[in-house]
């Protein structure tokens, strides 16, 4: 396999941040070319002078690689092997999760920030009713319509950006300018989940006090779609700039399929002791560990038990990042294909059911909390009953589930932080086990 050589850039800036090489016998590696950065590429690779392992490389350059259909027509194209992380990002990097572009070498960056007005081609409101379409027949936007950055996920999706009078538009050809926004729309059997992860999102908003991406629904009927607004830009009146972002596998060195602490091993997972070690090295980390339980306890009330490495980010504002905002809360446990383990332990429990008082006082230390004090748990005890308070309003074709789902995982989370609610038994609810 012969060598390969990419620039690394981060958005703004006209000189590489680092180079990314594939060596002759297919090892990877990455080295920072310069030390005046605005902020480290990640938290498992500060800025020195030494190179990284191929073991660090791989495993963050891998998560900027969605599973996606551009990925597997570049594969089969190009005759790239799934492994070669380097080769598929001389295809695919210019256009990276947040502000890294991964280019050849003297290319010169990719990114750039985007002026509203002038970067961009409006879509109508008939435009946006037939790409709706196609995403939720096809999964895929209409051949005539420029994808400007292909999304991973079971949905379809697109990146839109939205202007200052409230229009969508997407990039004009050849310019790799920031979106604003995701609008996610599913198949057609599976439109009430647009309401329901809308209706979750805004309780996570109510009951923690750390922001949660806002989202909006588009559509009506059978044509739905959930718009979700982008926390890692910047928008200034009609100039609109990405955010460095990394999701805690990148910052933990983990690669995509370790995103679950069941796919580790004891010394390299995602834990409540790495999401310690993360949270320490954050701007705030008080604030950022509070942050961090109280979005935890509230998914798995409301059914998020896929809260894995890749559903947790940090944003770069300066050299230590910030918690990203709350983002994919989806009520999981209505769905009985998919497991409903924890995607990290809480104590020595893998599931809902066996979390006890004594599993979450572990888990809570092992966040990094000093001590549990009277006023952090009667803190949990207010959010296990401001969730299980909206129990009663969930109902119809569209909410029972979600009604279901909160009693199901509050009647064994409620009594793990002391708080004694008696929940009427609901009926729509399977769990699915290991």
């Amino acid at each position: 396999m012969a060598a390969l050589e990419l620039d690394v850039f981060f958005e703004g800036m006209g000189t590489p941040a680092g180079r990314l090489v594939r060596s002759d016998d297919g090892a990877t590696s990455f080295s920072y070319l310069t030390d005046d950065l605005p902020h480290p590429l990640s938290l498992s690779m500060p800025v020195r002078t030494e190179p990284f392992s191929d073991s660090l490389t791989r495993s963050f350059f891998s998560n900027l690689l969605f599973e996606n259909a551009q990925r597997e027509q570049v594969m089969q194209r190009h005759g790239i092997d799934f492994s070669d992380v380097v080769g598929l990002l001389a295809h695919l990097g210019a256009d990276c999760p947040g502000t890294i572009s991964c280019v050849p070498v003297g290319s010169g960056p990719a990114k750039m920030p985007g002026d509203l007005e002038a970067d961009y081609m409006p879509l109508t409101q008939e435009d946006l009713l037939r790409v709706m379409a196609s995403l939720r027949d096809f999964r895929r936007v209409p051949d005539d319509t420029n994808d400007p950055s292909p999304l991973a996920g079971v949905q379809g999706k697109i990146a839109l950006a939205r202007r200052p009078d409230g229009s969508f538009a997407l990039p004009r050809p050849g310019l790799n300018v920031p979106t604003t926004h995701i609008l996610k729309v599913p198949r057609a059997a599976e439109m009430t989940t647009v309401n329901q992860e809308h209706l979750l999102m805004g309780i996570m908003a109510e009951v923690q006090r750390h922001p949660v991406a806002q989202t909006e629904i588009i559509g009506e009927g059978d044509l739905r779609g959930l718009l979700v607004e982008r926390f890692d830009r910047i928008v200034e009146g009609n100039t609109v700039r990405r955010l460095h972002q990394e999701d805690f596998a990148q910052a933990l060195g983990l690669g995509p399929q370790m995103k679950y602490q069941r796919n580790g091993t004891a010394e390299r997972c995602f834990n409540a002791d790495a999401i310690r070690k993360v949270l320490d090295q954050t701007a705030a980390p008080g604030r950022s560990r509070q942050a961090f339980l109280e979005i935890t306890l509230a998914n798995l009330l409301l059914g998020n038990t896929d809260n894995h490495a890749k559903n947790h980010a940090l944003l770069y504002r300066g050299q230590r990042p910030d918690l990203a905002p709350v983002y994919d809360v989806a009520p999981v446990v209505i769905d009985d294909q998919v497991l409903h383990q924890l995607s990290f332990d809480i104590g020595t429990a893998t599931m809902t059911d066996e979390v006890t008082s004594k599993d979450m006082h572990t888990f809570i230390l092992a966040l990094g909390f000093p001590r549990i004090t009277t006023a952090l748990i009667e803190r949990l005890r207010t959010i296990v009953r401001h969730i299980v308070g909206k129990i009663p309003d969930m109902n119809g074709p569209e909410r029972k589930q979600l009604g279901d789902a909160i009693a199901e995982q509050a009647k064994w989370i409620a009594p793990a932080v002391g708080e004694e609610i008696n929940i009427t038994e609901r009926d729509l609810i399977f769990v699915n086990r290991p």
